[in-house]
């Protein structure tokens, strides 16, 4: 489609998203909490929703199980035609162990992964000090990740499963051994410092065209500011593959990992 209609369109989208990021980085979004279970939590762990709203009972019941600390899970809802379906799904679910407290957040803008961040600076903003866990909905996990997660956390560090050695380009890349100091690590099956948001520079000095590669964004962030990215050995199996975004992102990735002209010294 081309013309007035289609410019009018663009123009639309344009205005919903910088509101949407106006709101969200004043942490201006509400988020309900849903289900509580026993005493309070000690670890906040993020999860953005997008398509695959059948993965909802395997995440409540694969975190529940967790060995640890008491979570807190905060989950970012990106398709509001999906908003009803969740919240029946987590008000029917039944907490018998380490999930101490479920959050939904409805977005009415799709900001992709970007919202676990949104979900951290407001928690950052609240007080909350430390690690925050993030995840994927399309990870299978053991009872021992928050463990082993935890167990490779600290100050200015951020640690995941998903982790690669880069040689100056995001695809010419080798994977990592558990605990070798990386090039990048995903969100999904990590752990970092809630400080990576203590500046709102995270979110003002990201450029829109590359708001989606949220996590190259994370890490070159991080490096550029002398955080330390390491892998972490704990088991995780992908589902659901072909529901993934990053196979229409291929090229932007290597695009964005090239405009960030990072050293891959590490």
């Amino acid at each position: 489609m081309s013309g007035p209609i289609a410019f009018a369109r663009r123009a639309l989208s344009a205005v919903r998203w910088r509101t949407a990021m106006r709101r969200y980085r004043a942490g201006r979004f509400r988020a309900e909490t849903v289900l509580r279970h026993g005493d309070a939590p000690e670890v906040a762990v993020v999860m953005c929703l997008w398509n695959r709203r059948e993965r909802i009972d395997a995440v409540l019941t694969q975190l529940d199980a967790q060995r640890g600390p008491r979570l807190s899970l905060v989950l970012w809802n990106n398709r509001p035609s999906d908003d009803a379906y969740y919240l029946e799904r987590i008000r029917a679910y039944a907490p018998h162990g380490a999930l101490a407290k479920v959050v939904f957040v409805r977005s009415r803008v799709n900001v992709g992964g970007l919202g676990r961040f949104f979900v951290a600076r407001r928690l950052w903003v609240e007080g909350y000090r430390g690690t925050f866990l993030m995840l994927d909905d399309d990870q299978d996990v053991s009872e021992n990740l928050v463990v082993d997660l935890l167990a490779a956390s600290g100050p200015h560090i951020i640690a995941g499963y998903w982790a690669w050695t880069m040689q100056g380009d995001y695809w010419a890349r080798t994977p990592a051994e558990p605990g070798d100091r990386v090039s990048y690590v995903g969100t999904g099956g990590s752990a970092c410092d809630i400080d990576i948001v203590s500046d709102p520079a995270f979110f003002t000095e990201l450029p829109r065209y590359f708001a989606f590669l949220e996590d190259i964004w994370m890490c070159g962030y991080a490096r550029r500011r002398g955080w330390v990215l390491r892998k972490v050995d704990t088991p995780i199996e992908f589902v659901l593959d072909e529901t993934n975004q990053h196979h229409t992102l291929a090229e932007r990735k290597a695009e964005f990992y090239r405009y960030l002209r990072l050293d891959d010294g590490v």
